[in-house]
């Protein structure tokens, strides 16, 4: 047995910090050390208290802010969702006035040229016997390559052809009193004067005869309504009462509640042509209908987060949909709860102003967005980001809000944290798009601009918005189709089922697993208005997710925590980004690992974020794997790797005075090699007499591992904990500092230097050969746990250069001019795509096509922003960057648009 461990003078430093002779322990030595403290079991405050209730005392932004907004398609104009009882509001984007990255920069909405819209009445609003005006959308079919017939958007206009005009489609909702919706389609024209650049502002909205659509019955609006980039398929939300849907397929017909629905034109409408919108049909039919084969959306049948499938016609059991442009991914609610149904003895409460228990809140299930589709292999992720800072119906405006006591100090003292904008009572900060809950994303549309490009070191990244928060969503271990653990800590969602004659049926209300009990009232044919009052003398399991979705091999359904054990975060607060789970040193996450149909022989990574809060010098556990190997802490300073309770080896990890650490395992040559990662560097490598962090048939524990053989009552961590991953591949170095936050950079200065000599030579030699660099250089994962967004792509310190691209994409850079480089056998790339992977999934996304130049490549890179710009282009409009830029002088493009990819890449 080897081991090769951090610098000799590091290993002289912390020993002589920490009292310890040597940083390895003799073989087989018995577990020992003080015996653990016991402690409240109530959570200390997170490291970091970031912000959740969103706005504040003056209605102003907390954060940087884009509203949830439908858009044209290069991510310009913009329309409210739920506008006046019979205007529309127009607003635009303007990123050219961006000189930060959005998620950095100043707080509020940037982004917009105006706060103010620009408001017109809709003609249909004016029918007699009107209930409502509803939701309304966008329909602009300007597709990166071109169609037959297509009149893409914009084109110049007004005087001298200085301004961009659009002419789009507005799809509304209009309700009747009989519990009735009309569908209408407005054409539209909307001129934009000074077009790009940050002066750019609205001039002109002229509508068109509005054109009546279908009309659907037992329901009161088509909400959230969206439409993809061909014009093609729309998608939204009737309302979930029951509803009799037939089959096309099987001819059968079934009544259930179900929500979220969709409608394909026929090949014979044109794009946009609101009377062509005809057969509307459960989401759930999406993966079973043929004429949806084109859209990533129906690529597998859905999955609840639990992994149960959601049959044919089944409804999704959410509220509030988004699908995205290209139709790859549906986005929607299922949170349910409001804050003054909870407890004040588990959660006290007082108001921010006096009078907030005047405001009352209807049940819903309007928080908690969860994605499905192409990128999650059909199940639905719970999302843990800003975009999701509270579980409960809380007002927005500040009058609305509450404090309330989450966390005890050393002391034992309360430490409340500020409730907010979790539904309703909308406040007037600038730029409020009138409802919290609506949810839109301008993914790559404006990425031709450096400053609205995402900063999270990732690859599938988004800038997300809904009506009160803004933030970058992650999905790169949403689409690896080898993930086996996936926890952001956030709790799982399923659906009350219930037999109505033919077996188990879905009811449309959403089961969110926190640890709570709901009683569930009486089924009156609508989901969203059925009774599910909190029991508060009945504590449950809490399921904390797992959000791997492969489909080629079983993973663990959940992780469980024993009732009353443990709490799921009702804000996005513990975790080193969005919730964590608070380890009371007494409990424990446990997975089921399930047995495979074969072994699982490959390399493997194991990670998580902890940040433990002990010091009495105690052994804990932190992992205890199905095979009998663990991991164990001596609080922040010691790891220890154990066998049937004997230490195999002991490593000194580096000093963190307080806050979160991120602790990583490469686990290669048959289970038997050990990489430890620090902070996302290699710091330790152990060869093992045995085979360590095996998942056979049984339990995994994340906390208090199974009890002793003696008999004794195991001790775990204590601290909060985030981000469990394991993964059954290999990670390259880059990656693996992914996952702890950061970024690899080469050194050439003093910048990160005393970080980088915590780390032993062999770990600095084996960065430099992943990324071709020299041996004898020094590399740093760049992160920062102090804050959120404290180190990202956009801040790498001066005097480091990143290595990203070189560990990533090493056949890179995408040229224009050029085919798209062999990535067939990029390991980073097949960590998404794979053989089994459908349309942009499988592994022709990767493959070599000489005689196709990139920019005329169907295949995009999620980051590249759409292919074709049209109408005016301002002089020196894009910066010479990794490309040449944009012509100094200013110009129109052509009638078929001005391909970019030439003036943002390099040649």
């Amino acid at each position: 047995m080897t081991a090769q461990s951090a610098s000799p003078a590091l290993r002289t430093l912390v020993a002589a910090l920490l009292g310890l002779a040597s940083c390895s322990s003799p073989t087989g030595q018995p577990l020992g050390g003080p015996a653990p403290l016991s402690y409240d079991p109530a959570p200390q405050p997170p490291a970091i208290l970031r912000d959740v209730a969103m706005v504040n005392d003056d209605n102003e932004w907390n954060a940087p802010f884009i509203p949830g907004l439908r858009t044209t398609m290069d991510g310009r104009v913009a329309l409210k969702v739920q506008g006046g009882p019979s205007t529309l509001s127009f607003y635009l984007f303007a990123p050219e006035a961006l000189d930060e990255p959005i998620l950095t920069g100043p707080i509020g909405a940037r982004l917009l040229a105006s706060t103010t819209p620009v408001e017109v009445v809709l003609p249909p609003a004016a029918v007699p016997g009107l209930l409502r005006v509803g939701h309304h959308s966008i329909c602009d079919p300007t597709e990166e390559f071109p169609v037959p017939g297509e009149r893409p958007n914009p084109y110049p206009c007004g005087t001298d052809l200085a301004n961009d005009c659009y002419d789009i489609t507005v799809i509304s909702s209009l309700s009747q009193p009989s519990f009735t919706l009309q569908i209408w389609g407005t054409p539209v024209t909307v001129e934009v004067a000074s077009p790009k650049t940050a002066q750019a502002n609205i001039v002109r909205v002229e509508l068109g005869d509005s054109v009546a659509g279908a009309v659907l019955a037992s329901s009161p609006e088509l909400a959230e309504v969206a439409v993809t980039v061909d014009g093609r398929l729309l998608t939204g939300r009737l309302g979930g009462a029951n509803r009799y849907w037939t089959n096309p397929n099987t001819g059968e017909q079934i009544l259930r509640p179900y929500d979220l629905i969709y409608s394909v034109l026929p090949d014979s409408a044109d794009p946009c042509d609101v009377t062509g919108w005809t057969d509307f049909h459960p989401i759930s039919h999406a993966p079973f209908d043929p004429n949806m084969a084109r859209y990533g959306l129906a690529a597998y049948p859905f999955r609840d987060t639990e992994g149960e499938l959601i049959g044919d016609g089944e409804d999704m059991g959410g509220s509030y949909p988004w699908v995205d442009r290209e139709g790859a991914n549906v986005f929607m609610t299922a949170v349910p709860g409001v804050i003054t149904e909870q407890s004040q003895e588990d959660y006290p409460r007082r108001c921010v102003v006096e009078g907030c228990e005047r405001f009352e809140y209807d049940s819903d299930f309007d928080r908690g967005f969860l994605v499905a589709g192409l990128w999650t292999h059909g199940k639905l992720v719970h999302l843990d980001a800003r975009i999701n800072n509270q579980d409960w119906s809380v007002g927005m405006r500040p009058d609305a809000h509450y404090l309330v006591d989450l966390y005890k100090d050393d002391a034992g003292d309360p430490v409340a944290v500020r409730f907010g904008s979790g539904r309703g009572y909308g406040s007037g900060a600038p730029g409020h798009p009138g409802n919290e809950n609506i949810l839109d994303s301008l993914q790559a549309m404006l990425n031709h601009r450096p400053a609205a490009r995402t900063v999270t070191p990732r690859d599938v990244v988004w800038i997300m918005n809904t009506g009160v928060a803004t933030d970058e969503v992650v999905f790169d271990d949403f689409l690896d189709p080898r993930a086996y653990i996936v926890s952001n800590m956030q709790a799982t969602i399923t659906q009350l089922r219930e037999n109505r004659g033919q077996g188990d049926a879905t009811t449309g209300v959403p089961i969110h697993w926190n640890g709570q009990q709901r009683v569930i009232g009486v089924n009156l044919g609508i989901s969203n208005q059925r009774a599910y009052t909190l029991d508060h003398s009945v504590r449950l399991d809490v399921h904390i997710q797992n959000a791997a979705t492969s489909l080629a091999f079983p993973v663990p359904a959940y992780g469980v925590v024993d009732a009353g054990t443990g709490r799921s975060e009702p804000v996005a607060l513990g975790g080193f980004y969005g919730r964590g789970f608070w380890l009371s040193g007494d409990n424990q996450i446990r997975y089921a690992t399930p047995a495979q149909p074969e072994p699982i022989a490959d390399d493997w990574y194991v990670g998580l974020f902890v940040d433990p809060r002990t010091t009495e010098g105690a052994t804990r556990a932190l992992l205890s794997f199905p095979d009998g190997s663990s991991v164990r802490l001596v609080d922040r300073q010691t790891l220890q790797y154990v066998f049937d309770e004997r230490v195999q080896h002991e490593v000194a990890l580096p000093p963190h005075p307080s806050g979160f650490l991120h602790l990583a395992w490469h686990v290669r040559r048959d289970h038997r090699e050990l990489t430890l990662l620090v902070d996302g560097f290699p710091f330790d490598r152990f060869e093992a007499p045995r085979a360590f962090f095996g998942v056979d048939e049984g339990e995994l524990f994340l906390g208090r591992g199974p009890d002793r053989r003696s008999g004794a009552r195991d001790a775990g961590v204590r601290g909060w904990v985030d981000d469990f991953k394991v993964l059954a591949h290999a990670v390259d170095p880059e990656v693996a500092c992914n996952h702890a936050g950061g970024t690899l950079v080469e050194l050439s200065g003093e910048a990160l230097a005393a970080q980088a000599a915590l780390y032993p030579a062999w770990a600095h030699a084996e960065v430099a050969a992943a990324a071709a660099r020299p041996a004898d250089g020094r590399y740093a994962c760049f992160h920062d746990y102090s804050a959120d967004n404290a180190a990202t792509l956009a801040n790498i310190p001066a005097g480091t250069t990143s290595l990203r691209n070189a560990i990533i994409f090493p056949e890179g850079p995408l040229r224009a001019g050029s085919p798209r480089p062999d990535s067939s056998d990029n390991a980073f790339c097949l960590s998404c795509h794979s053989a089994a992977g459908i349309g942009s999934m499988g592994l022709g996304a990767l493959e070599h096509r000489p005689g196709i130049l990139l920019e005329d490549d169907r295949r995009r890179q999620p980051h590249q922003p759409p292919r074709r710009v049209f109408g005016n282009i301002p002089a020196g409009w894009i910066p010479a960057g990794d490309g040449p830029g944009s012509p100094a002088e200013a110009m129109r493009a052509p009638a078929e648009g001005v391909l970019i990819d030439a003036w943002v890449l390099p040649h």
